[in-house]
């Protein structure tokens, strides 16, 4: 699954710069993508996977939080279908011509921009959907309970995400150059 949404990632230019993260980028290199899914699989079930040992009375298998982290990720396959019609990008760039007088002029129909924000919002329920079967799996996996599962799930989430976009950002960061009228000298 991992391999077919960086696949499609890179045909429909979306990528995934963090664990929750879902941006367009066109020209990314196929092992861009490749990493920043492997990382953001791998990371949070790692930093789950050690706090379900410290937190949770229950033994725990390191094959469950790793194969339902892998499993939970499954909304981002869909999600990287987003990019394929390019109206998220060209929104983007009307949107920064638009109010910021950046770039080159652009012209979006009602249409294209109903399409746009519509594309937009099913990128956003599918982060929805995937925190919510991560949040899931970690509960089935770790055997925790309670307002302690919230908590750990919440700082787990926080620190797997701050971890993959720092090591991402460090590893490709030259793939994600800004535009150059927002770079000041």
């Amino acid at each position: 699954m991992l391999l077919c949404t960086s696949v499609i990632g890179y045909y429909s230019h979306i990528h995934f710069p963090d664990v929750i993260s879902v941006k367009t980028n066109p020209g990314i290199p196929y092992y861009v993508l490749l990493v920043e899914n492997g990382l953001n699989w791998l990371v949070p079930s790692i930093v789950l996977y050690l706090a379900a040992l410290i937190f949770s009375s229950s033994s725990v298998r390191v094959v469950d939080v790793f194969g339902t982290q892998a499993l939970a990720r499954a909304p981002y396959l869909i999600a990287a279908f987003t990019g394929f019609s390019g109206a998220i990008d060209k929104f983007g760039q009307y949107t920064l011509w638009k109010s910021l007088n950046i770039g080159d002029p652009v012209i979006m129909s009602t249409g294209e921009i109903l399409l746009a924000v519509t594309l937009m919002l099913f990128m956003i329920l599918s982060t929805i959907w995937m925190v919510v079967l991560m949040y899931n799996a970690f509960k089935v996996s770790a055997n925790i309970k309670g307002p302690k599962l919230t908590i750990v799930f919440i700082v787990a989430m926080v620190i797997s995400t701050a971890i993959t976009a720092f090591a991402i950002y460090q590893l490709f960061g030259s793939h994600f150059p800004l535009p150059a009228q927002l770079v000041k000298p």
